[in-house]
This record gives structure tokens, C-alpha cells and sequence, in this order.
């Protein structure tokens, strides 16, 4: 069944939020989410989203924003895309083993905000600036509190004290699996996939292919960062690939997705934002 979202345009935290949710806002506010004005007035306002933002709570909550980046931003994400020869395979970053992964997944960080690592143009600054904005942060986190305040209740936050922000470009492209099925990483406490393109010899079942499978499981069925073939799985609900659409995900232990990908000379390009807490406690 899908929930209308209400209205959640005052975003001044005046709303009472669980106790761990209103931390870390409070957190972020004073780290990623420091926008000055000169800055607040070049971004654009992604908040009003989450207005028409369509979720769903099985077979775990999340929610889908269509037309959800500005068309001009939009088209300019699609012309300034980095060069090939500047994406990585993911495989090398997961903790540091490469069997730890299940994927041809190849990516471009665009912004560390915790290591100071950035990509720099107008365009990056632009999309940073919309994603890291509070206003638009405290809104997601807001509509999410509950699945958020429980994720958080199982993390040791003596230890993860630091909120921050990272955003990819990622590439997924070829006959081998996509991304396979796993549970993100439990700091990570929400992820926002923006998809932008397909290219190549599409078919009519590319967009399911290419979309997002989200798969039911029992509790403490997979652990986190344990990648498996999304074959072995029953996909519970499908999201379709449409351009320009966002797929937000407030993490949960049960939050078990992947990508099946696997078509011979489509590629498609997604951007990649997660809010994070980390053990890092301060920015180098």
C-alpha cells in the first residue's frame, strides 16, 4: 500500500523527533549541513520533493521521487559526467577485499565531505550543495524518524559520533551481474539513488533489470556488506528505472536490494548520496 507523504514544509525542528534522529540532525547541522547564505541561495530547494514523494513499507520502508532533480540540473549532471578513465570498480573499497563484493559496479566520488575530498565545478557544487542542504536532510529525516531511531538503537554511538555526507557517480554496465543483493552498511543511515540514464540496446525489460530489486528476509537472515547473487532471491517488489528518478532508502537491517543488471552493452549511470556516522571525529 502507498502512503501519501504529508506535508512536511516546515522543517524548522520544531517537530518533536526521537531522541537519536534529533541528535544526529543536530549533528549534521553542524558539519555537512553548514550551507552559508551565498551558498543557499545558488542550490536548488529539493525539499518541496518529499511532498510528492510516494512510499512504501514493504518489503522494507522506502520511497521514490520521480522529476526529482531540476531539469536544467539534470541535463548538466548528463554533459559534465566524468570521464571513463576517472571511475574505479567498487570491488577495491569494500573493506579492502575484493570477495567481498558482488558486482561489476564502477564509481567516481564526487564528495568525502569528512576527508575534504571533492570533485570541483559549478555543476558538483550545485548538486553537493542541494543533497548535504539541512533543510532538505532534516525533511528526509523527518518522514523516516522511526526507521532511522531504530537503526540507530542498534549502533554503538560511543563510537559513531560523526555525521557526514558522501555522494558518487557510479556506472553499471555489462553481462555480469549489476550489484548484488546485500544490506548496506548500518551507519549509513539513509542512501538516495538518483537515476539519470540508460544507454546502449535497450529492451522492454531494461527498466526492471536496470531499476532496483528489493527483496524480503528474515531478522539477521544476511548481515551487512554480505553480497549474494540476486538470482538466489525472490524479489518482493520492483523498482522500475524511469531517468531522473530517485530511490530513497532509509537503511534497516533487513533492507535487502540489489541490481541485476546483465544485458550486453547497456550501461546505466546513477548518482549515489549516503548520510553517514562515523568513528571520525574530525575533518582532516
Amino acid at each position: 500500500m502507498t502512503n501519501v507523504t504529508p506535508d512536511h514544509s516546515n522543517t524548522s525542528g520544531s517537530q518533536d523527533l526521537p531522541p537519536r534522529v534529533a541528535s544526529f540532525l543536530a549533528s549534521y547541522e553542524m558539519g555537512p549541513g553548514v550551507v552559508t547564505a551565498e551558498q543557499g541561495a545558488l542550490h536548488p530547494d529539493l525539499a518541496p520533493t518529499i511532498l510528492r514523494m510516494q512510499v512504501l513499507d514493504t518489503p522494507f520502508t522506502f520511497g521514490t521521487i520521480d522529476s526529482f532533480l531540476p531539469d536544467e540540473l539534470y541535463q548538466a549532471i548528463l554533459r559534465e559526467w566524468p570521464e571513463s578513465s576517472a571511475f574505479n570498480p567498487v570491488a577495491k573499497f569494500v573493506d579492502g577485499r575484493p570477495d567481498a563484493y558482488f558486482g561489476t559496479r564502477k564509481e567516481r566520488i564526487l564528495e568525502n565531505w569528512a576527508a575534504g575530498d571533492q570533485l570541483d565545478s559549478d555543476t558538483w557544487g550545485t548538486v553537493r550543495l542541494a543533497l548535504r542542504h539541512p533543510d532538505f536532510v532534516r525533511a528526509l529525516f523527518t518522514r523516516f524518524a522511526e526507521t532511522i531511531e531504530t537503526n540507530l538503537a542498534a549502533l554503538d554511538l560511543d563510537v559513531l559520533r560523526t555525521s557526514s555526507f558522501k555522494l558518487y557517480a557510479n556506472v553499471d554496465a555489462g553481462v555480469s551481474e549489476a550489484l548484488g543483493a546485500h544490506v548496506d552498511a548500518l551507519p549509513k543511515l539513509l542512501t538516495i539513488v538518483v537515476y539519470l540514464d540508460l544507454t546502449g540496446p535497450v529492451s522492454d525489460s531494461s527498466p526492471d533489470r536496470w531499476g532496483t530489486a528489493l527483496y524480503a528476509m528474515k531478522p539477521g537472515e544476511i548481515q551487512p556488506l554480505s553480497f549474494t547473487a540476486n538470482a538466489d532471491h525472490i524479489v518482493a517488489h520492483q523498482i522500475r528505472f524511469r531517468p531522473n528518478r530517485a530511490f530513497v532508502m532509509p537503511n534497516d537491517s533487513q533492507a535487502l536490494h540489489g541490481v541485476p543488471g546483465g544485458e550486453d552493452g547497456v550501461q546505466r549511470r546513477t548518482l549515489m548520496c549516503g548520510y553517514w556516522l562515523s568513528k571520525q571525529t574530525s575533518r582532516d
